[in-house]
């Protein structure tokens, strides 16, 4: 007699999800897009009877605001916004150099700064911040072109890619 093969099923806690959105430099816009949409699926497995709900979720998700993401929007040049650990460590170099940086300041308020003018998460922002800036390969060219602008401008500042900031 052959033996019915068990269906194995896996379960993702919601805690798991948030920390990989937050983990990932999501904007809060992104976050809410991609959990409307778990919450959409979910719904439908759980009340796949349930029309009227199950439209009203879908609304929501239709109803988002249709906003370019930076990369699908790059600036006259073609280039693409550097990534927000590149404009994290600018501003807080600019910062360093008008003695408010972290010697002067507190963290948090800085990080507010931060995600007020680049438009990121203020708890991503202060994060990775917290934890160290590294750069890899990935961000070299981005340091390359800021440091150049940097230098255009006469600034005494530089971003070091194999610095921890």
């Amino acid at each position: 007699m052959k033996e019915k093969a068990e269906k194995k099923t896996s379960t993702i806690e919601v805690k798991d999800i948030l920390e990989v959105l937050a983990q990932h430099n999501f904007s809060n816009q992104k976050q809410v897009e991609l959990l409307q949409i778990l919450n959409y699926a979910l719904y439908k497995k759980h009340y796949p009877q349930d029309t009227c709900g199950l439209l009203e979720k879908k609304i929501q998700i239709l109803q988002q605001p249709t906003e370019p993401s930076n990369k699908d929007n790059p600036d006259e040049q073609g280039r693409s916004p550097a990534s927000i650990k590149v404009r994290s460590v600018v501003i807080l170099e600019i910062l360093k150099q008008l003695h408010l940086g972290t010697a002067h300041n507190d963290l948090t308020k800085i990080c507010k700064l931060i995600a007020f003018l680049t438009a990121n998460s203020y708890n991503n922002i202060y994060n990775e911040i917290q934890k160290g800036i590294y750069f890899s390969n990935f961000h070299s060219k981005q340091i390359d072109e800021i440091n150049k602008i940097l230098k255009e401008l006469n600034a005494s500042i530089a971003i070091d890619k194999n610095k921890q900031y």
